[in-house]
């Protein structure tokens, strides 16, 4: 069996977001979706009476069903499976991540990622995930209605194969062009760092367009820094790309600078890509 594209569910208008893209992720990959809601509620540790439990149960099965019914509606045909699980949704999600292609989840973040904390959900599983994942900010138009353009950050110095890749395919698979986006450091614009900065980011896409022949590639050296310049990407792009480093244990975000600002500006979904 293909591995699952796994989604967070929890009620929420920035789940339903976030169901769209995983949706359209299946589909284009071919993949079934797992719907899953996680809540310490769940657990049976004697705080309420077994008739309550139970009540949780029914209320949050009926909820995984209307979102299974929605994908269903978006995607007919589409292998859809829900789960409920007694942990905390993002230790959920980040332990189900080990049999994930990519996991999807949402954002309560208002005109950007104004409102996405530091302990949230979506920024706890981006920074623990052992798969890819998928956070879909508010901002973000419906699937269908995003224009054919993949955004990819690249670092020239610490080039990541894992999120280059990952951009390729996702261009391929969409048909639109990918913008290949490394920064010069601020206020060291020269013409001779451009040069180098050219000439780097080409090393390391010229593999890459082998491979991907029929996605259009456009090379872009930016001068504004890397976090301002993805974030102003974003508003023309229907998904931007980045690499993570994860640590070697359970704790402590891999994230960087970048990616914090990142998630907390973009106006599309940011795909953040793990490398081992």
């Amino acid at each position: 069996m293909a591995t699952p594209i796994i989604v967070g569910i929890d009620g929420s208008a920035h789940a339903w977001q976030a169901l769209d893209w995983a949706a359209a992720d299946a589909r284009l990959h071919g993949r079934p979706l797992s719907l899953v809601h996680g809540s310490r509620a769940l657990l049976r540790d004697g705080t309420l009476s077994e008739l309550d439990y139970a009540h949780l149960d029914e209320e949050r099965t009926a909820l995984l069903h209307e979102a299974r019914q929605y994908a269903l509606k978006q995607a007919p045909g589409l292998d859809v499976t829900t789960e409920l699980i007694a942990l905390e949704a993002g230790e959920a999600l980040i332990d189900l991540s080990d049999r994930a292609a990519l996991v999807a989840v949402g954002t309560r973040g208002v005109g950007g990622f104004e409102g996405l904390l530091f302990g949230s959900v979506a920024l706890r599983v981006a920074g623990h995930a052992r798969c890819p994942v998928l956070v879909v900010p508010g901002p973000a138009p419906h699937p269908e209605d995003a224009p054919p353009e993949i955004l990819l950050g690249v670092d020239t110095a610490h080039p990541q194969d894992a999120a280059i890749g990952w951009a390729f395919e996702a261009a391929s698979l969409r048909g639109a062009r990918l913008t290949a986006l490394t920064a010069l450091p601020v206020d060291f614009g020269s013409l001779h760092l451009r040069g180098v900065a050219d000439r780097e980011l080409s090393e390391v896409l010229a593999g890459w367009s082998t491979t991907y022949p029929d996605v259009p590639v456009r090379p872009v050296v930016a001068d504004a820094g890397a976090a301002r310049a993805l974030v102003l990407g974003s508003e023309q792009s229907a998904l931007l790309v980045v690499g993570a480093r994860r640590p070697a244990g359970r704790f402590g975000l891999a994230l960087g600078a970048v990616n914090h600002a990142v998630l907390h500006h973009a106006r599309c979904p940011v795909a953040v890509v793990p490398t081992a």
